[in-house]
């Protein structure tokens, strides 16, 4: 009889790190970590805001170390806090307390040169459509004035955020700037006035008032919103004294 023939011995194959299912693998990972963190990252929506770093009482003149950045969702409520794309607000007076780690207020800074000017708020009625439909408290404008009929002005004014003019008969139709630059006071959805016409309240200096109240009388009013970077300029530097 013939002995069976031996069979060969089976050997383990030593793994490849090169095998084409283990790079697919790893790429699909990797691209899956990639893609995830870019969804991540633009699903932020966070703005960043000026911050207090201590408790802050009226009247305190905002110093370097007062502020700091802070990032949070400030949804419909961007109108209220003074973000921090802004320049930061160095040399400001607060007009109300913020308490640490609060947000910085819109409505509660002034410059000193605003402080030594008296506040009038005036109460300005503009159609619906001469005016930005998302226009919120806080925010500044620009007030133009389009004449009517057979109408006359005059409106001078000594202060820089007012346009002066002559006395003297205004073309039916013509535009001219009343005054730029106003903080909105109250936003027209606050107002609670009818869908046709909105009573903003703009808050002017005192004998910026005069000439305001003037133009209202001459024609239809538009407000022209200020892109907020300009809400706050910085602060003029003080003249050099001379020697």
């Amino acid at each position: 009889m013939t002995a069976p023939p031996v069979p060969k011995a089976a050997r383990l194959a030593t793994p490849s790190w090169l095998n084409t299912r283990v790079v697919l693998g790893l790429l699909l990972v990797l691209l899956s970590v990639v893609l995830g963190a870019r969804l991540f990252a633009s699903a932020d929506d966070a703005q960043s805001v000026w911050v207090a770093t201590r408790d802050l009482a009226p009247g305190t003149t905002l110093a370097e170390g007062d502020l700091e950045q802070g990032r949070v969702r400030l949804f419909d409520n961007g109108g209220r806090y003074l973000v921090a794309s802004a320049p930061k607000p160095v040399g400001y007076v607060l007009t109300r307390g913020v308490g640490a780690d609060e947000f910085l207020p819109a409505l509660g800074l002034r410059s000193p040169e605003e402080l030594a000017r008296p506040l009038r708020d005036v109460s300005v009625p503009v159609e619906a459509g001469h005016l930005p439909g998302d226009l919120q408290t806080g925010q500044q404008v620009d007030v133009y004035v389009t004449a009517g009929p057979a109408t006359t002005t005059s409106t001078p004014s000594a202060t820089p955020s007012a346009t002066s003019s002559a006395t003297g008969a205004v073309p039916a139709g013509a535009t001219r700037l009343v005054l730029a630059g106003v903080p909105v006071r109250l936003r027209p959805a606050e107002a609670g006035l009818s869908a046709r016409s909105a009573g903003v309240v703009l808050s002017v200096s005192e004998t910026d008032a005069p000439a305001l109240v003037a133009a209202l009388q001459e024609g239809a009013i538009d407000l022209v919103r200020v892109p907020r970077a300009s809400e706050l300029p910085p602060l003029s530097s003080p003249a050099p004294v001379a020697r």
